[in-house]
């Protein structure tokens, strides 16, 4: 019996291994089409170096190798978490519930949210993160506000429309009682923003924003509990800059395009995995001089710095 001979030696799984922690850990159909691209700015920051033939079999390695090599360098951990949301008042029933997709072939249609991050106790004053998820280009922002009163959440979902590189038009989050208030109502009926719901306990009508509140909140976070007035200024500080950078410009999503059932099985179709970053780029309804703006900020970001920077933050906090 003859074994199979290796064609991506231990120099080559090195390097992948390196990447693959550098770019948050991502799954082989995620970091394949990316590959040469995270090579390519990894050799223009000199952060990295590669010689010819490692560059191109990291280049033309198949998302399976990806997920089969590093088998045993991954790690998942189960977390038991419990949700600080309430409901609202009687305003529920001003605000539709939205049980359709958003029109998808605008920017600025999105989902919104708050990850609690209490601790074992929900007692007290603590830190939460307002984030909001726009669905054609999944880029996302979030912003840390202390407690959940109704006037923190507006400024910062005010905070979050000016970050955004397209119009805010609608959003669309859960039934907790920070969202569903006279409040923000108002203020999304005077900035002409689209205002609907998710259905009470349903957490698929919010899919999207739910997904990020694990890769972008709970994955950088954890469970810890946050209360101080410092980690309130780091986090904010993180989120304004190295993170939302480290997030909308590097780590690629993919997008479910269909799903059907065939026989006993529900057969699942998907983009090829673009940051959202690329998806603005794509998008025809945001302009030339704003894609030019983002062309610009990509071209100066070193994301080996902003991995340095994101961990030294995290220390801190």
């Amino acid at each position: 019996n003859r074994k199979r001979r290796e064609f991506y030696g231990s120099d080559v799984i090195a390097k992948l291994k390196e990447i693959w922690e550098l770019f948050d850990y991502p799954c082989g159909q995620n970091l394949a089409p990316m590959m040469e691209e995270y090579v390519s700015v990894l050799e223009k920051w000199k952060e990295m170096s590669f010689t010819l033939e490692i560059k191109n079999k990291l280049i033309s390695i198949s998302s399976s190798t990806i997920d089969r090599r590093l088998k045993r360098s991954k790690r998942f951990f189960k977390k038991k978490i419990f949700s600080t949301t309430r409901p609202g008042s009687m305003l529920k029933k001003q605000i539709p519930i939205k049980t359709s997709s958003w029109n998808e072939k605008r920017p600025g249609f999105g989902e919104l949210d708050t990850v609690a991050h209490c601790g074992d106790s929900a007692s007290g004053e603590f830190i939460n993160s307002l984030t909001f998820t726009d669905i054609l280009t999944q880029w996302t922002e979030s912003v840390a506000v202390m407690g959940k009163a109704q006037i923190r959440i507006k400024n910062g979902l005010d905070n979050i429309e000016n970050r955004l590189p397209f119009p805010l038009l609608g959003i669309d989050p859960d039934n907790g009682g920070e969202f569903i208030n006279w409040q923000l109502y108002r203020h999304c009926i005077e900035k002409n923003i689209e205002f609907t719901r998710g259905r009470p306990y349903k957490k698929n009508d919010n899919a999207h924003i739910e997904q990020k509140n694990w890769t972008h909140v709970r994955k950088l976070i954890g469970y810890s509990r946050l209360d101080k007035d410092f980690q309130l200024e780091l986090l904010n500080s993180l989120y304004l800059n190295e993170w939302r950078l480290y997030k909308n410009f590097f780590i690629p999503n993919k997008k479910l395009i269909s799903k059907k059932r065939v026989g006993t099985r529900i057969v699942k179709k998907f983009d090829i995995p673009k940051t959202p970053y690329q998806r603005v780029l794509d998008c025809k309804n945001i302009s030339n001089e704003i894609k030019q703006k983002l062309t610009a900020v990509y071209d100066n970001i070193n994301p080996v710095e902003l991995r340095k920077n994101i961990d030294k933050k995290l220390s801190k906090i």
